[in-house]
């Protein structure tokens, strides 16, 4: 194993122990203490330090840019909590979408780039367009989740934001069948967790949107 192989999965180690210290004392100061209780935290760190360690591994890997790197660590962070206070409570607070809103935009400011700052800004008022239209038309997501959408959209740019909606309800899909086939038939769902899972696929190069129409042409 050389040098650079070896200090990407030290790094990766590290910031998934950190991550996971940080991401678990944040979510129990937003969740109520009954329900924190609830929790299973073995079960929970074991999740998030797998999923922390294979994400850094792939940003080290993906993006040579260091400061690209910490936009997306610092995304990633805010997303798991954003997803797991969502799933435990049903709710999206509103102070941790706008810090991850400003801290992405700052990053970009300080990258310099004009056209990257306008292309996120663009991004992040579409889904926020669209995502609110739908929750006005239908009712089926909370207004929490268009600030995430604004969020996640900021993060990935505004051409891959253009499947960002569609891979959202395709990846929450997936996992409704999988609960029905489990025998969990419960109709409300925490949706920010899919909207992050569909931004974070993204991010690592694998658009949902695409690999299903991939799959519907070569099944026609």
């Amino acid at each position: 194993m050389d040098l650079e192989k070896f200090e990407i999965l030290f790094l990766s180690f590290l910031f998934a122990i950190i991550i996971t210290s940080i991401v678990q004392k944040v979510v129990k100061a937003f969740i109520e203490e009954e329900d924190y209780k609830k929790i299973n935290i073995k079960k929970l760190k074991i999740f998030l330090i797998i999923s922390t360690f294979a994400y850094t591994i792939s940003i080290f890997k993906i993006y040579p840019n260091n400061l690209y790197r910490f936009g997306y660590f610092i995304f990633f962070v805010l997303a798991i909590i954003i997803s797991l206070i969502d799933y435990y409570t049903m709710y999206v607070y509103d102070i941790l979408v706008f810090s991850g809103i400003i801290i992405q935009s700052v990053v970009k400011i300080v990258n310099g780039n004009v056209e990257i700052l306008v292309d996120s800004v663009l991004a992040g008022l579409l889904c926020t367009l669209i995502s609110y239209l739908i929750v006005k038309a239908t009712n089926m997501m909370g207004t929490g989740d268009v600030g995430v959408y604004a969020l996640c959209a900021m993060n990935i740019g505004f051409k891959s934001s253009l499947s960002l909606i569609p891979g959202s309800f395709l990846v929450s899909a997936i996992f409704l069948i999988i609960r029905f086939i489990c025998g969990n038939r419960d109709k409300k769902i925490a949706f920010a967790p899919y909207i992050i899972i569909a931004a974070i696929l993204n991010i690592l190069g694998f658009d949902i949107v695409k690999c299903y129409l991939d799959i519907i042409e070569k099944i026609i």
